[in-house]
């Protein structure tokens, strides 16, 4: 018996788990679970968090995985759109883990007897901090998104055309931009190509182009540097 059995097990029941929270979600009439696509979305994260949860059972300590409070961030501005309180995540955090105590308890049951404690300990560890650092940057994300607008006074972009450079940009656009826009213009930040990108998402270069033909439309923007000094204008 050792710690890798252990984090074998605990991801072998990720969809168990997942299912009790989607039930335990349902019986409380959560919103997350009110449409597809926000369920999809909270099931990802939920997902992530097991895995977390395995890898510091299998490594003995917690990594938090890149981009995760980036992502975090953008999901929720994306609960802002989708007017689903703050209240809500908070909440599925705590049904989440009494969804997973069985199964970590059952985990644990595969280190030797005087391991078990430290073995619970590590997996309620990473629970916390992954819940946690989610919760902090989620949070940021859905009150960015509230916060009014401040105006703008651009310079005309000499990559611009002229009736773009003198069109006021749209103070809510960026509370306009689908999750997967907003992921697919991060990727664009950090450099991805947009076949990288596709790859990323499993998706086609085509397709990625037309996310990022609708999020340059919705933020005003003619080329990947508007958009991004648009989309991010705190990180240049």
């Amino acid at each position: 018996m050792s710690r890798q059995t252990a984090a074998r097990q605990l991801r072998a029941a990720t969809p168990e788990i997942i299912e009790a929270y989607r039930s335990a979600l349902t019986r409380i009439g959560s919103q997350l679970v009110s449409r597809e696509d926000i369920w999809r979305q909270c099931s990802y994260q939920a997902q992530n968090i097991v895995a977390e949860c395995a890898q510091a059972l299998d490594v003995g300590d917690h990594a938090e995985p890149p981009g995760v409070g980036e992502y975090s961030r953008l999901l929720g501005a994306q609960r802002a759109v989708q007017q689903v309180p703050v209240s809500e995540s908070v909440r599925a955090a705590e049904v989440l883990w009494q969804a997973m105590k069985g199964a970590i308890a059952e985990a644990a049951d595969q280190v030797e007897a005087e391991e078990r404690l430290a073995a619970v300990q590590t997996m309620t560890t990473a629970f916390r901090v992954a819940t946690g650092n989610r919760l902090y940057q989620g949070i940021r994300g859905y009150e960015e998104a509230q916060r009014p607008a401040k105006p703008e006074v651009r310079e005309r972009d000499s990559e611009a055309p002229a009736d773009a450079a003198n069109t006021p940009a749209d103070a809510q656009a960026l509370d306009l931009l689908t999750l997967r826009e907003r992921e697919i213009l991060e990727a664009v930040r950090a450099g991805l190509t947009n076949r990288l990108i596709g790859r990323r998402f499993e998706i086609s270069e085509a397709t990625v182009k037309r996310h990022l033909h609708n999020a340059y439309r919705k933020l005003g923007a003619s080329s990947r540097v508007q958009a991004l000094n648009k989309a991010f204008p705190e990180k240049g």
